[in-house]
């Protein structure tokens, strides 16, 4: 049977999936169903040839794989219109706190496979952290990392670090983002141009994460090769050490993990 794909939800994830899929053929817009509330949203991924809708039941019936991109808070009104539809198939959430062990609960019958992708995937280089999965097929699960892959990068792993690779993948581009906001600001304020602020650290930003992959050289190796003695380097990265930087940090991602676990079913 040729594989049929669905999504419940329109939002920036689903659709930057979908947009991935449809860029390398993955699928064909007419092997495609989405829902979502919100008739604009629907507009415009009709006018790509997918199919649309916004009865969520009428896209589950419709597919083999169903990805389920709504909040987690969402999850307790959106599963049970869908409990008696999903049997057999491969259902693909991208929700946080959400366990497999619920899903499966409340979807009986379903082969759940949990992810955790991030935004970057709107620009076709995202990063997504696939949950291994003894409910699918070797050929199926290939195909959700297949599904993923067509927007960035993928990586498997265990079912119980999901919570915590929020810090690494997930939730982290807010952080990164956060960052460049201060540094355009700083720069604005002492008369330089904000496109031009802005331009330079995200390209910066985008150098640095090219080193990282391709240099061999660890995080603390390269910020090292970025120092001069008595620098200017040096001199910035004090103030990290003042202020307990890695402390920060460590306190965000615990926050991270932990609000994930409260949202956690």
């Amino acid at each position: 049977m040729e594989e049929t794909l669905g999504f419940i939800g329109a939002g920036n994830m689903n659709s930057a999936i979908l947009k991935g899929v449809l860029a390398q053929g993955a699928v064909r817009p007419e092997q495609v169903w989405i829902s979502d509330r919100d008739g604009d949203k629907l507009a415009a991924l009709a006018a790509q040839g997918v199919h649309t809708t916004t009865d969520n039941r009428e896209v589950a019936a419709h597919v083999s794989m169903l990805v389920l991109g709504v909040k987690p808070q969402m999850m307790g009104d959106v599963l049970p219109e869908l409990r008696d539809l999903t049997a057999g198939k491969c259902v693909v959430s991208i929700a946080a706190g959400i366990s497999a062990p619920y899903l499966r609960r409340e979807l009986p019958g379903a082969k759940v496979v949990r992810t955790m992708p991030n935004t970057p995937l709107m620009v076709g280089v995202g990063a997504t952290a696939v949950a291994r999965s003894e409910d699918v097929s070797p050929e199926e699960f290939q195909r959700v990392l297949d599904l993923f892959a067509a927007a960035g990068a993928v990586a498997v792993i265990d079912e119980g670090q999901m919570d915590d690779i929020l810090n690494v993948n997930g939730s982290s581009p807010a952080w990164f983002f956060r960052m460049a906001d201060v540094m355009v600001k700083r720069a604005v304020e002492v008369g330089i141009d904000a496109g031009t602020a802005l331009r330079l650290t995200a390209k910066t930003m985008e150098g640095a994460a090219r080193m990282l992959q391709e240099s061999g050289k660890t995080p603390e190796e390269l910020c090292r090769q970025v120092c001069s003695p008595g620098g200017t380097t040096l001199a910035s990265l004090s103030a990290f050490e003042e202020r307990d930087f890695d402390g920060l940090m460590r306190e965000a991602m615990d926050r991270c993990a932990q609000r994930s676990r409260e949202l956690g079913r």
